[in-house]
């Protein structure tokens, strides 16, 4: 399986990204969805951030109407990215889960553009898919400073009292 490398800041950018849109999935199972395309629409697209992806890593794109099914990294594998976030190295993931990413955030752009309702468990299931690829994986791949920033992310229906990063923070020149 091919493995392909990317910047370490983008790492940071990904991981925060797949956070804001973990917890905008989650706080909207209690409002309508069209408040959570709203919400959207001032933030990076999960479209953008595809697009980026295969363009710029070189994904294979024949392979994106494939059914990907990736697991977690294992415990040795966790074990060696927090000993490479230690020494500030690019980050390696497997293709396949570079390619399963993009087809998640084209199925979550999907959904905010269309002007369907949407159950909420296909939201919530697209939201755990996405949970597991950010703490499953990218999470072990970053220092504990960068974590911290990144859970700071501001979302859909955060609270107002708590001090937030905004997402563009994070993106610098990619977005």
């Amino acid at each position: 399986m091919r493995k392909v490398k990317f910047e370490y800041s983008f790492a940071v950018f990904l991981y925060a990204y797949l956070i804001q849109i973990d917890l905008s999935l989650d706080r909207s199972r209690w409002m309508p969805i069209d408040d959570l395309r709203d919400f959207y629409k001032s933030q990076i697209s999960p479209k953008q951030v595809s697009d980026y992806l295969v363009a710029n890593l070189q994904l294979n794109v024949k392979r994106l109407n494939l059914l990907i099914f990736i697991e977690n990294s294992s415990f040795w594998t966790r074990i060696k990215d927090m000993l490479r976030s230690c020494f500030g190295k690019d980050i390696l993931l497997e293709e396949d889960q570079l390619i399963y990413l993009c087809q998640k955030l084209s199925l979550l752009n999907k959904i905010l553009e269309a002007d369907e309702r949407v159950h909420p468990l296909e939201i919530e299931k697209l939201r755990v898919e996405f949970s597991k690829l950010t703490f499953g994986t990218i999470q072990y791949k970053l220092t504990g400073k960068d974590r911290i920033k990144a859970q700071k992310v501001e979302h859909f229906l955060q609270n107002e009292i708590l001090s937030t990063c905004n997402i563009r923070e994070f993106s610098k020149d990619y977005f």
